[in-house]
């Protein structure tokens, strides 16, 4: 996953067949790969950035799907720009999945 950059959906699911949210983010990684820089493509209104921010708070832990279909399941919290994310790639043993 080293340098790998690109547009992907960060999606939050209640159960195998309810995804909650899906976002539309554009993400590098950083080096290593063991973590993402999201940016959300679109951006957001103040209404929208409440909701994401609730995403997180209730449950950090989604999926980063990519447009090839790949996924990883990662750990979502907000940077200091309210238009990113900082990603951090879980193992299944973290997310208590």
């Amino acid at each position: 996953m080293n340098g790998r950059e690109g547009t992907a959906h960060l999606e939050w699911w209640a159960n195998p067949s309810t995804c909650l949210a899906r976002l539309p983010v554009r993400v590098t990684s950083t080096p290593g790969g063991a973590a993402w820089n999201a940016a959300l493509s679109p951006g957001i209104d103040g209404e929208g950035r409440g909701s994401v921010q609730d995403l997180i708070d209730a449950d950090p832990f989604c999926t980063l799907r990519f447009d090839d279909g790949s996924a990883v399941s990662v750990e979502a919290a907000q940077s200091e720009d309210v238009d990113c994310l900082w990603l951090r790639v879980v193992l299944a043993s973290d997310s208590g999945a």
